[in-house]
């Protein structure tokens, strides 16, 4: 006969700093251990908006984004950094470029430009703020894109690296498989590459009797109950969707324990229960038990005495929000039993709505679309969020595959492992995928904490060693000619825009620095400096910005290439197929390269060569050069056979001759991955792990931009070019250029007037409208409107965002262009 559970403490909030009183030892220990972890380090996460719904795209289109930076277990709207730093990484995880984007109010925004010469594979977009690094196992944003391309040396993009066989693994409820014990057993079949896979098949025990059947429900996950037998093993076999065989071991039975079991069938509430077989319950009748059942930064408890075999509660849902929730068993000592997740699906979530002034509409015509925002109670919300508009027509979305605001900061940032069509969970909840989400929450770990590490005092965080940026900083050192650092000089700082000028004094190593400051890349500085003696200084060297995290290594599963960015090539007109480029002509030679160097091919280096590392006529290692003032000075007499004019490099065999003068073509430039020219200047000795000299036949890669020779540098993992670009421009006067707050584009759409409705000049946008900065008024509103493309059928606009108190939304709308 079970037994209700009676002693319920009362409802404790970690967000307003309030907690429980109970007399039990063991829960007051335990919600101190995580209200520590909840107020002494705030999480944050980021999530990112893209342009479009499918990660897909074409070397030399651009990558719109919007970032939304939450703090704390609801979602609220980050107070803690000011800036977010997002990485475009290659497929050879290096990284090619890095943006810092200023956040007010928890948002902002930025684009990646995808060079043309960009090689076709599977590319990493990742955001990260400083504070995040605190944690051991930090939540970072990470999103990979396939990029189709013309320009490659393969046609194909690399195949991510395979399991040998099928993997199914086995999750018993609760932790554990109980001698006499009803139990839920959940399991996940992996496939080679990763994903879930289709099985089947029967549990047997050690004498071959049937005990229960196993059919995958969904994406290669499901679940089966029986009832285990003392000095009983059981085993399951199998059949896999490829007609592979298989027999696997469930776990063992233990001959004495205790299970925890949550229903969450009834949306309104949970049916919890403890079961104990005879063996336990004898051995710990009258003993305390303790729950707690954690959510959102909030807790409640559950004391009692194990005085009967099975104990049961039913909780109400309505008090929890949408989330995961986890409730864990402790014994009379503190020792965690027993833990299961449930996810809970509230209508708790900002009740978004869009409406265009009309059902159907022509090709380039106009659309004016009204968007409202309401939270759960029905009242309007003041709220930032983001529009992409795409044409369906084009590729169909896979609306259960698209990674959402509300599936990030939701399910999968606190989610161990990857998480396959997350938004199958959330696009259309019904019974069946409420069933299959209750399975997931089976076969996969909690990241936020682990009860084991937190009593003892081992969270999974670090002591504050990285503190949260708000603002930028300018700073450096400033030495005489001969390397002196010169103490309490008197340094100046002068905007070119007319704000008020900074001075600052240089302590005993001579350094300064110019804090919370507020400038975007490209903005120029005037520095003068001064010494105590009225010298002027002549050497100032500015700071790196910090390096970034390293480069976690692919997911194989994640990072697999997807033909559809094939297909987008192909329908934007990107693919000249079976003519002869200049890609592929360089192809060939790249290819002649590899099979001439042989095995002694140098390549034990990191490079963002377009041929891989190898792949160069000379490599000058950053370590040789990076106590020098400036690239173009550590380089020259160092690179073979190339000069250096004002920073810009030219091969000495590069020159024109025409009938009137001799000219020399600079050349080609290629930092992080990305084809630029001009002065070498703008990155800083100090950043670089690798240049590469690239002529001849290891130039052709890059097509006509290596004509006149290539120069890739590649700078350190995690770094960016210089804080600051100086020249100096008379003694102790210094022209600044650093890197500051990346100013975004804007996203180009056309405005057709009557007569250009029917012009035939081809408008093969991807992307319809992208709209970052959406903010709704005191009442929830906001407009906007955009043009059609020339694509006819469904388009689709999709609104996320957040309002100040975290609440989430997000909408899809589809019309009609004919």
């Amino acid at each position: 006969m079970k037994k209700i559970l009676f002693t319920v403490a009362l409802f404790v909030s970690f967000q307003t700093i309030a907690f429980c009183q109970t007399d039990s030892a063991v829960l007051k220990n335990a919600i101190s251990k995580v209200r520590n972890l909840i107020t002494d380090h705030i999480i944050e996460k980021a999530y990112l908006h893209f342009d479009r719904p499918y990660p897909y795209y074409v070397a030399g289109d651009a990558v719109y984004f919007k970032a939304y930076v939450t703090m704390g277990e609801r979602h609220e709207p980050t107070k803690i950094s000011g800036i977010l730093h997002v990485d475009l990484i290659d497929k050879n995880d290096v990284l090619m470029k890095s943006l810092a984007i200023q956040l007010v109010g928890g948002t902002g925004w930025g684009d990646f430009s995808l060079p043309d010469t960009l090689r076709k594979g599977s590319y990493r977009i990742r955001a990260y703020t400083q504070w995040m690094r605190n944690d051991t196992h930090p939540y970072y944003f990470d999103q990979y894109i396939s990029v189709s391309s013309i320009n490659n040396v393969d046609r194909v993009a690399e195949t991510a690296k395979q399991s040998a066989h099928p993997d199914l693994q086995f999750f018993p409820e609760g932790g554990n498989l109980v001698v006499d014990i009803h139990s839920k057993v959940a399991f996940k079949a992996l496939g080679t590459d990763g994903l879930g896979v289709n099985v089947k098949g029967v549990v047997l025990d050690n004498d071959n009797k049937e005990v229960a059947k196993i059919a995958a429900t969904h994406l290669g996950m499901g679940m089966f109950d029986f009832i285990p037998e003392e000095g009983r093993t059981y085993k399951a076999k199998i059949t896999y969707g490829d007609g592979s065989q298989a027999t696997v071991n469930l776990p063992a039975v233990e001959a004495k324990g205790i299970t925890l079991a949550v229903n969450s069938d009834n949306p309104n509430k949970l049916s919890i229960e403890i079961k104990a077989n005879r063996a336990y319950y004898k051995e710990n009748l009258n003993k305390d038990l303790n729950m707690l059942i954690y959510w959102a930064g909030a807790v409640r408890t559950v004391k009692t005495k194990l005085d009967n075999e099975i104990l049961g509660l039913d909780i109400p849902t309505s008090n929890f929000r949408t989330g995961i929730l986890q409730v864990t068993l402790f014994s009379q000592t503190g020792e965690p039993l027993n833990e299961r997740l449930v996810f809970i699906q509230n209508p708790d979530l900002l009740k978004l709505s869009l409406n265009t002034n009309k059902s159907a509409f022509a090709k380039r015509e106009n659309v004016q679309l009204t968007f409202n925002a309401k939270n759960k109670d029905g009242n309007p919300v003041n709220g930032s969020f983001s529009v992409s508009v795409v044409d369906e027509s084009k590729i169909l979305v896979d609306e259960n595959a698209e990674n959402t605001i509300l599936t990030n900061l939701l399910l999968t940032s606190d989610l161990k492992g990857y998480v396959e069509k997350p938004n199958y969970y959330f696009a259309n909840i019904n019974k069946d995928t409420r069933a299959d989400l209750d399975v997931l929450m089976l076969t996969q770990g909690y990241r936020r904490f682990v009860w084991k590490q937190l009593l003892n005092d081992n969270a999974s965080t670090t002591a504050g060693t990285y503190k949260p940026e708000q603002y930028m900083d300018i700073a450096g050192t400033v030495k005489t000619k001969a390397g002196v650092p010169l103490a309490n000089t008197q340094v100046t700082l002068i905007p070119d825009a007319g704000a008020a000028l900074r001075v600052e004094q240089t302590d005993a190593q001579g350094k300064f620095r110019f804090a919370n400051m507020i400038f975007e890349t490209g903005s120029h500085f005037i520095l003068k400096t001064k010494s105590a003696s009225g010298k002027n200084a002549t050497v100032v060297t500015f700071d790196p910005p910090m390096a970034g995290p390293e480069i976690s290594t692919a997911n194989a599963t994640e990072a697999k290439y997807n033909s559809n960015a094939d297909i987008l090539a192909s329908l934007q007109g990107n693919q000249a197929s079976g003519a002869m480029t200049a890609s592929r002509e360089s192809n060939k030679a790249a290819l002649g390269a590899d099979k001439s160097a042989g095995s002694n091919r140098k390549d034990n280096y990191r490079s963002s060569n377009l041929g891989g590392p190898g792949h160069a006529d000379q490599v000058i290692l950053g370590d040789d050069i990076k106590n020098s003032p400036t690239l173009s000075t550590a380089l020259n007499g160092i690179a073979r056979g190339i000069d250096f004019q004002g920073g810009v490099p030219y091969l000495k065999t590069s020159l024109v001759v025409s009938l009137n003068a001799s000219l020399s073509e600079p050349m080609g430039l290629v930092i992080d991955g990305e084809l630029t020219s001009g002065s070498v200047d703008v990155v800083n000795p100090n950043a670089v792990e690798t240049v590469e000299v690239l002529k001849g036949p290891n130039a052709s890669i890059y097509g006509v931009a290596g004509g006149a020779g290539i120069l890739v540098i590649t700078t350190r993992q995690g770094s960016s070019s210089s804080s600051a670009v100086s020249t100096e421009m008379s003694p102790g006067v210094f022209s600044v250029s650093p890197n500051g707050f990346y100013k975004a584009r804007e996203f180009y759409t056309p405005h057709y007037n009557a007569g250009q409705q029917n012009s035939k000049l081809a408008d093969p946008r991807t992307t319809i409208f992208w709209k970052p900065d959406v903010t709704t008024d005191a009442d929830g509103n906001a407009t906007f409107s955009f043009f059609n493309a020339d694509g006819t059928g469904t388009y689709r606009v999709v609104v996320e965002g957040f309002d100040s108190k975290g609440n989430l939304g997000r909408q899809v709308y589809k019309y009609k262009v004919e």
